[in-house]
């Protein structure tokens, strides 16, 4: 019998880019997703037509009471992933309530349930580094200085403090999966890699927030594919993972590192734009515990990842719409 695997927020990036790549595995799912948009950008550049009717798509508003829940009594997944939330910093500023309804608020009910879900083998829960706020240290898994800077890391904390209430309760079965940088093939426009690629590509300079001297690392699709797929068939209930890329980078040095690979200047392609509020200057995730116990280590560089990335986009002929570009709370 097929396992199931339902993908909370298959509309999103890291959503869609995991189902086609669970889609494209030897050993077969049955694989279902909620959505807000079924017409997104991750999913119009990922999921063809033959991949989608292979899935079970359901459009769900996560706002009112229980619905997840029946949902999932419906279904009676094996796996849930969970990768439903908005995510964009600069815009959790100007609508917190928001940001905190949907991260947090709209799951308190069915995570407060999930001991009843009998079937569920593993709830994997999505989280970022940016609940630690800014770091000169690499973040090892266990460490609990939290300092989120934005509404929207403090929304991903408070839904993270709300799952370790039943983390060790194994009739939860609860992991949760942080991520560093994630980019790749079927990324949203308005994200830094994509979004320099089509400025290239339009003969538009690239608008770079603040002097590009943050600091992050960068995981490429492939890496964060496998690990989410190691936690899977590998990941303990009640543990909490790391996954990051192999380098820590400041942001104009990976934007050179494109230029480079296309031939163009930095200053022939750029121009400076005011910094973002709160952003966070420098994080990088330690992985060491998550390579031990799932025996995970990313394997694609920043040259090869951004290789992969330009191809896919220069060798689609995309259809993007204005709102690609830019992104905005309905």
């Amino acid at each position: 019998m097929q396992q199931k695997i339902l993908i909370l927020g298959i509309s999103s990036f890291a959503g869609a880019s995991f189902a086609n790549y669970i889609l494209n595995k030897k050993k077969k799912f049955k694989v279902f997703g909620t959505f807000n948009s079924a017409k997104s950008f991750p999913i119009r550049s990922l999921l063809d037509n033959q991949k989608l009717k292979k899935i079970k798509l359901y459009r769900l508003n996560l706002n009112k009471n229980n619905v997840l829940f029946s949902l999932v009594k419906k279904i009676e997944p094996d796996y849930i992933f969970d990768f439903a939330s908005i995510c964009m910093v600069n815009e959790s500023w100007s609508n917190p309530s928001y940001y905190f309804q949907v991260n947090v608020n709209s799951k308190i009910e069915f995570i407060k349930n999930l001991n009843k879900l009998k079937k569920i083998k593993k709830f994997i829960y999505i989280s970022t580094p940016e609940i630690f706020g800014s770091n000169t240290k690499k973040i090892k898994e266990k460490m609990n200085n939290f300092n989120p800077t934005t509404p929207y890391a403090s929304s991903k904390l408070s839904a993270e403090m709300f799952l370790n209430n039943y983390i060790n309760d194994k009739n939860y079965k609860i992991i949760i999966c942080r991520f560093s940088n994630f980019y790749g093939r079927g990324q949203s426009l308005y994200r830094l890699i994509p979004k320099l690629i089509w400025c290239l590509k339009n003969n538009k300079k690239f608008p770079l927030h603040g002097t590009g001297d943050t600091k992050r690392d960068f995981l490429f699709d492939e890496d964060f594919n496998n690990g989410l797929f190691k936690v899977l068939n590998k990941g303990k209930i009640g543990s909490k993972y790391h996954f990051s890329g192999t380098k820590f980078y400041k942001v104009k040095e990976v934007i050179n590192k494109l230029l480079s690979i296309k031939g163009m200047k930095f200053n022939d392609c750029i121009k400076f734009t005011k910094d973002r509020k709160g952003k966070d200057q420098n994080y990088f995730l330690d992985c060491e515990f998550t390579k031990k116990e799932i025996n995970w280590e990313p394997k694609i560089n920043l040259i090869n990842g951004l290789k992969k990335t330009i191809k896919f986009y220069e060798s689609k002929n995309l259809i993007i719409k204005k709102k690609d570009l830019k992104f905005s709370i309905k």
